[in-house]
């Protein structure tokens, strides 16, 4: 029976636990409501943050590589290999896209501001589509209830009630 228990706790999407504590004058019971559908949407709200953090570094990457080029940096020196390098692998699926206006020696890359477009939109919508799936992000409840008796007897008694979302 203790085996079925357990199969049944992990199935339910939320669990509640109570604890009470008394002594001599006071008493104190905390509710807590775990909301385990919810700590799975939170997972997914990580990821978001994740895709957007490497969203920007690309975004980044490809915003030097424009200026460079535009400023008409040196092909030799390291950095901008470096950032020619890093970046061919995200700009050769738009190379053959449009032509390159060349205007004294400085390049204007439509196509990495249009790569920059394209992946934007893209991240922007498989974020979407995460969101969709997680919902909401609260995940957990917790009620606290406090009674302290004073001295004096019965009816001299205080209640304090709490409740939060953790």
């Amino acid at each position: 029976m203790s085996e079925n228990q357990d199969l049944d706790e992990k199935a339910v999407d939320r669990r509640a636990e109570t604890v009470a504590t008394q002594q001599p004058g006071y008493a104190t019971t905390r509710q807590v409501t775990r909301d385990v559908a919810a700590e799975g949407r939170l997972r997914f709200l990580q990821i978001d943050r994740i895709m957007y953090l490497l969203l920007g570094i690309l975004e980044i990457l490809l915003g030097i590589r424009f200026v460079l080029k535009l400023i008409a940096a040196n092909p030799d020196s390291g950095f901008t290999v470096f950032i020619y390098n890093i970046t061919q692998i995200f700009i050769a699926p738009f190379n053959a896209l449009i032509g390159t206006p060349k205007i004294a020696g400085s390049v204007i890359e439509v196509t990495t501001l249009i790569a920059m477009a394209v992946y934007a939109l893209l991240f922007w919508i498989l974020v979407r589509v995460i969101r969709i799936a997680a919902g909401g992000t609260k995940a957990r409840t917790v009620t606290s209830s406090t009674t302290e008796q004073t001295p004096g007897g019965p009816g001299n008694e205080r209640t304090t009630h709490t409740n939060s979302r953790t």
